[in-house]
């Protein structure tokens, strides 16, 4: 090579200095490397030649790249030279097969799975089987064409807006067939892939030791996540209440009338309700025990249950000769009561007829009759609805009170409300057959 060898000691390195008055001076380690000491930075260079030509390379400051990693890079250079190969293109190959092996480990597509078992078996808060299907299903229509063979090492805030806008503008058929964008606009189904990418980044940082940065957080607030204003379900009109109370108990299976009284009366969502099994029933203590597992809000409840609605319970277990394993309310097979079951009772002219409505209304109903008329406090009724309520530090001073009490009080409100509805319709009714005979 042509170069001294005056090896440096980490010492000599760790205490060099500039002199006062230069810009740098050089401190050779020989074989063509040398320590660049300026006033407030050191860097290792090194000088060789290809073709009868200098060339010269830099490996980094000084102590980031210590004495001993210069040294190697610097034997690696002279190395290739003597091969006929310059130094830059073979860290340039070095890096690019580097980044390759570290792409692997972090593939869009081996995270995402990988961290969907990670929330199904190690996590104390479990994904459910509905939540873990729909994540997967978001994930197979919308995620997997575009990301599943690229690296979260490359993929940008970009990438994933283009991939998440393409979910409101090209959206895939839901399972009932429904396109129309204009009533399922898709964007909750956006927001959902958007939460999924974040997990795969979360899981990515703790458990595969992932150190990039997390696109996501460049479009959270972007536009495009904005929801639309909120629409509320179509209620039963108050006009309606006793003819809709009426029509429940006409019903001629029984278990679907008991279903739509304690849906009614309790506020409880159909998901919740349809899971119910006997072992969540409690006649003496009068209350229904729902475990977090089937809550929105993944919390246990307990809803109360009016002593009218235990009577009709005690009636149906009898019925069915069923145990505490059985679902409360089956399909024909034997399985939870059917997901569509509720509504069609609710809209179809067979059953109740009131097109406008949904069973999920029920919660309006309970929401704003009690609210209206009851002269109950918020609380009780927000509680009832599972909502959270108030602030936190409101919350705090409640502490773990579950206002049970009170909440009984207001099912049992409910039901006299609506029974009462329910009398004055029936009244209307019959007066009218009766003037009806009279004309005959």
């Amino acid at each position: 090579m042509g170069f001294p060898r005056e090896l440096l000691s980490i010492f000599e390195c760790k205490n060099a200095k500039c002199p006062k008055g230069k810009a740098y001076i050089y401190l050779n380690d020989g074989l063509g490397l040398r320590l660049r000491v300026k006033p407030t930075s050191k860097s290792w260079t090194f000088r060789g030649k290809l073709d009868n030509k200098g060339i010269q390379l830099g490996f980094g400051l000084y102590p980031e790249t210590s004495l001993a990693e210069a040294r190697r890079l610097s034997e690696i250079s002279r190395r290739e030279i003597k091969l006929g190969v310059h130094p830059k293109d073979y860290f340039a190959g070095q890096k690019n097969e580097n980044l390759e092996k570290s792409s692997n480990k972090f593939r869009f597509g081996v995270l995402f799975n990988d961290m969907v078992e990670y929330y199904l078996n190690d996590v104390d808060e479990k994904w459910s089987e509905a939540h873990t299907k729909r994540s997967r299903g978001i994930y197979k229509n919308y995620l997997e064409k575009s990301l599943k063979d690229k690296s979260l090492l490359i993929l940008t805030d970009s990438d994933y807006l283009t991939v998440l806008k393409n979910i409101k503008a090209k959206p895939v058929k839901l399972v009932s067939g429904k396109v129309d964008l204009k009533k399922y606009p898709r964007t909750t189904t956006m927001i959902l892939a958007k939460t999924l990418i974040n997990l795969v980044y979360q899981f990515a940082r703790e458990e595969r030791r992932f150190k990039g940065e997390n696109p996501i957080d460049l479009i959270r607030k972007n536009k495009v996540f904005k929801k639309g204003k909120v629409k509320s379900h179509g209620s039963i009109h108050e006009d309606d209440l006793g003819a809709y109370w009426s029509k429940v108990h006409q019903l001629p299976a029984v278990q679907d009338t008991v279903f739509m009284i304690i849906e009614t009366l309790t506020a409880l969502r159909i998901s919740s309700l349809r899971n119910a099994r006997w072992s969540w029933y409690h006649p003496t203590r009068m209350t229904l025990s729902v475990p977090a597992h089937w809550m929105k809000g993944k919390e246990d409840f307990v809803t109360p249950l009016p002593p009218y609605v235990i009577g009709l319970l005690d009636k149906l277990k009898k019925q069915n000769h069923a145990s505490k394993d059985d679902y409360i309310f089956t399909n024909r097979f034997g399985k939870a009561y059917g997901l569509d079951r509720p509504n069609a009772l609710v809209k179809k002219k067979a059953h109740m007829g009131f097109e406008y409505a949904t069973a999920h209304g029920s919660r309006t109903i309970l929401k704003m009759m009690c609210l209206r008329f009851s002269g109950m406090n918020n609380v009780v009724i927000e509680t009832q609805l599972s909502h959270s309520y108030g602030t936190a530090t409101e919350r705090a001073y409640m502490g773990d009170y579950d206002w049970l009490k009170e909440r009984t009080d207001l099912v049992k409100w409910l039901l006299k409300f609506l029974d009462s509805k329910k009398e004055v319709h029936e009244k209307v009714l019959n007066l009218g057959k009766k003037k009806t005979t009279a004309v005959i």
